[in-house]
This record gives C-alpha cells, structure tokens and sequence, in this order.
C-alpha cells in the first residue's frame, strides 16, 4: 500500500475530527457552557471515533486484497489523525479567541490547567499534545488487537493427538 494511501486516510479523517470538534465547539458556545474545562476535554472522543474509522478503512483495504492490516502505517494513521484533527481545532479556536471573542483568550489563560495559568499559545499547544496523544494511543491499542504476529490459537491440523492422561 502506497504511503499517500496512508497519509491521504490520516488527512482526511483529522479533517473529519477537526470539523466534528469545531461542530462541538459551536454548539457548546452556543449552550454556554465554553468556559467548562470538563465539557471542552470531551472533544477528544471525536479524535478516538476518527481514529477507529480511519484503521477501519486501512483493514478493509488490505482485507479487500487479502494481505494482512500492516501495523506501522496503522500507527501513523492514527498519530496523524490526532495531530490533524487537533491542530486544526487548536487553530479554530485561537481564530475565534483573537477575531471573534476576543474575551474568550482571557478565560483560556486564566484557567488553571496545570497548577499555574498558561498563556493561550501554551494553552492550544497542550491541545495539539493532548489531541495527538489521544489519537497515537488508539491507534496504537487497535493495532494491538489487529496484530497476529503472537501466533495463532488454533489447534495444529497436522494431527489428532490430543494431551490426555490416556495412551493412543
């Protein structure tokens, strides 16, 4: 499989997970609850839902050809949908703190996320960290469970011995 395959899966659904953060985003702003630290850290499950479906497609194609899910690239796709989709919703949202609620920097810095308060580039970077570190774990985890290089559990075909207390 070519590594634009990869790449092209990676980008499409960190696009499809920054839309879905900002969607959230939005719709959060508009229910008043921006300011919540709680409620603005669950947009990191459109990351984890981006991630499943984009190695979702990676095994269909390589089922499709009957080849193995390769576990590198499955690693890659899901580092670069958090990045993707993280760094994009970090841009969106220091779009909308400067352009258009300029108050909105204020509460990003002023909260305390760490023990201290950050300034708001400080603040979207740990987005982006955050964000990657979401989409590299799921990643990492689904290609766990894809992988058979441990073997298999099936029972040998060769012969009929079975490990009894009786003698064939």
């Amino acid at each position: 499989m070519a590594t634009t395959s990869i790449q092209g899966i990676g980008v499409r659904y960190g696009i499809i997970s920054a839309v879905a953060m900002i969607v959230y985003f939005l719709v959060i702003i508009s229910l008043g609850l921006q300011d919540s630290e709680i409620i603005r850290f669950a947009s990191n499950i459109f990351i984890l839902i981006a991630v499943i479906l984009a190695i979702g497609t990676l095994k269909k194609r390589h089922d499709a050809m009957n080849r193995e899910t390769p576990y590198l690239p499955g690693l890659a796709i899901g580092f670069l949908v958090g990045l993707i989709g993280s760094g994009l919703y970090a841009a969106f949202i220091l779009f909308h703190a400067i352009f258009i609620n300029p108050g909105y920097a204020g509460v990003l810095e002023n909260q305390d996320y760490f023990g201290v308060s950050l300034p708001l580039m400080m603040v979207l970077g740990s987005v982006v960290i955050l964000g990657t570190a979401v989409g590299a774990m799921t990643g990492y985890i689904l290609m766990m469970a894809f992988d058979n290089s441990g073997g298999s559990m099936a029972t040998p075909t060769t012969g009929h011995r079975h490990l009894t207390n009786k003698p064939n």
